[in-house]
């Protein structure tokens, strides 16, 4: 029996988290398939710089013909330094993931820090900053406390505790309407040929889709995808 398929993005700067989430993550029926990155390898020594369009090409590419169920942060990414490196933090990798690939707004965060209260410190830190740089605004451009408000960022401490929170969330995300889409994206290079209609026809499903946002002709493709496979597969009862 095929198994449900499971993708999950994982930012950390241990060199061992690849085998803890392997080893540590598992659901019985699916193919759970942690896609982790070290955001270390996307500093440059050299210039004291992040380079966020190195960082965002490895997602891309690691990401690439995915549908994605759930995405995990460290909190300390990359620490300051005298020379005057500012430090990549959890809410920074959010916020260029986001720019990656719209979409992913609709899916959940889970941050884990060994020290929440420094992260929770951090977000109430910059809320309070943008409400004191727009006093005289009546609507204030609240960009920062926008996406706080529109995003499911979860915290949780950094221990044993958090495979078990992933594991609930990677569970929450399995609905259907991600089967579906994982299934036809795992299809994403194969060419349209005889659907009978000329919006489809000829062209690669991932052209169609548009993964970075889906749009109407991508829903309209899905569903056609789905007719299409029942009625070859199952009869009128008449």
């Amino acid at each position: 029996m095929s198994q449900v398929e499971l993708n999950y993005l994982v930012f950390d700067d241990d060199s061992d988290a690849p085998n803890q989430y392997n080893n540590k993550i598992t659901i019985e029926g699916c193919q759970v398939n942690p896609i982790v990155i070290n955001p270390n390898d996307s500093f440059n020594v050299d210039t004291n710089e992040f380079e966020f369009e190195k960082f965002k090409t490895e997602v891309l590419e690691k990401s690439k013909g995915r549908n994605i169920n759930l995405i995990i942060t460290d909190w300390n990414i990359i620490p300051d330094n005298t020379d005057g490196f500012a430090g990549i933090k959890g809410w920074d990798i959010i916020e260029n993931v986001l720019e990656i690939k719209d979409k992913w707004k609709s899916k959940t965060f889970l941050v884990y820090s060994s020290d929440i209260k420094k992260a929770s410190d951090y977000v109430i830190g910059k809320i309070k900053n943008e409400l004191e740089n727009q006093p005289d605004d009546i609507i204030p451009a609240l960009d920062f406390i926008s996406k706080v408000i529109e995003l499911k960022v979860k915290f949780c401490r950094r221990d044993e505790q958090r495979f078990q929170e992933i594991k609930t969330l990677l569970r929450e995300s399995n609905t259907i309407s991600n089967v579906v889409l994982d299934s036809i994206l795992s299809f994403d290079s194969n060419m349209v040929i005889n659907t009978g209609n000329s919006d489809f026809d000829g062209k690669r499903i991932a052209d169609i889709l548009n993964t970075n946002s889906i749009d109407i002709g991508g829903l309209r493709f899905i569903k056609e995808f789905i007719d299409l496979s029942i009625s070859h597969y199952s009869r009128l009862n008449e």
